[in-house]
């Protein structure tokens, strides 16, 4: 989950439409969560021994156009078209290791909506939330304004809900962190959840890679990890300035083995 943009000015909003325009296909031969029944290919034994780490650096790349302006049509257009990249990027990644793929449903609203298996989608002050249980991504964007500034935290957004799918299938979060069971409580807890969103958006950093060559500056996205957090969000996120840490690391590898948040120690997890 990724809370709403820090810098984010009361500025340009979305002009409003008399209708969403409908979401771009899934690219052709991608399965979509609807239609696939996923396969577990094996157990694993915890979140540090996994099929994923020994994925390939990612070798797609997605040609994506800027938006042309603030409409909500072309805001979710091109939203669709990360979401497209991020597909391909992880189906070629999975397929390389011998893992089942699907693709989650996604939605991009102007804000919060009930879904009937996730509940208010994206959860309160959060600009994105991945809900399991319904396959789905939801990313708010009702706030954000057509600069490269937001356009690179969209993208960052969508690619981190996206990075928690990627746990899902590949099953690292059903496994119980051996590191952090020998920190009990609330800290332990704590501790867990940050290995787990910060893993989120080094995988962000990775698929971020296909996309490079049409992305903003990356000074762009480092700007959007300045101001404060709440307490509550630290201990369950990570500092910003951690996050960004993690983000750059998966970017400059592009491979998922640099993602590996649960070998970390407690002080690169901060």
């Amino acid at each position: 989950m990724r809370l709403l943009l820090p810098l984010v000015a009361a500025g340009v909003l979305l002009t409003s439409c008399a209708e969403d325009p409908p979401p771009d296909a899934l690219p052709l031969g991608i399965p979509s969560w609807s239609d696939t029944v996923y396969v577990t290919p094996r157990p694993w034994a915890s979140p540090q021994d996994n099929p994923l780490y020994a994925a390939p650096r990612v070798t797609v790349s997605c040609p994506l156009s800027r938006t042309r302006d603030s409409t909500w049509a072309s805001i979710k257009k091109y939203l669709n078209a990360v979401s497209a990249c991020l597909d391909r990027t992880w189906k070629a990644e999975f397929d390389r290791i011998g893992v089942s793929f699907w693709a989650p449903n996604r939605t991009f609203v102007r804000a919060p909506q009930v879904d009937p298996l996730c509940g208010l989608m994206p959860h309160d002050g959060a600009s994105g939330t991945y809900c399991a249980a319904g396959g789905l991504f939801s990313v708010d964007v009702g706030r954000l304004a057509d600069d490269p500034g937001t356009i690179a935290f969209m993208t960052t957004v969508v690619a981190h809900e996206y990075g928690h799918h990627i746990q899902r299938l590949s099953q690292i979060d059903r496994f119980p962190d051996p590191v952090t069971a020998g920190t009990p409580g609330v800290e332990g807890a704590h501790l867990s959840s940050r290995r787990f969103e910060l893993q989120a958006e080094c995988l962000a950093g990775v698929a971020l890679n296909a996309m490079k060559d049409d992305l903003p500056t990356w000074q762009r996205f480092r700007e959007n990890y300045g101001g404060t957090l709440s307490q509550q969000w630290v201990l369950d996120h990570g500092h910003l300035a951690t996050q960004l840490r993690w983000l750059e690391k998966g970017f400059r590898s592009g491979k998922p083995g640099a993602c590996d948040t649960w070998s970390a120690t407690a002080g690169d997890v901060t």
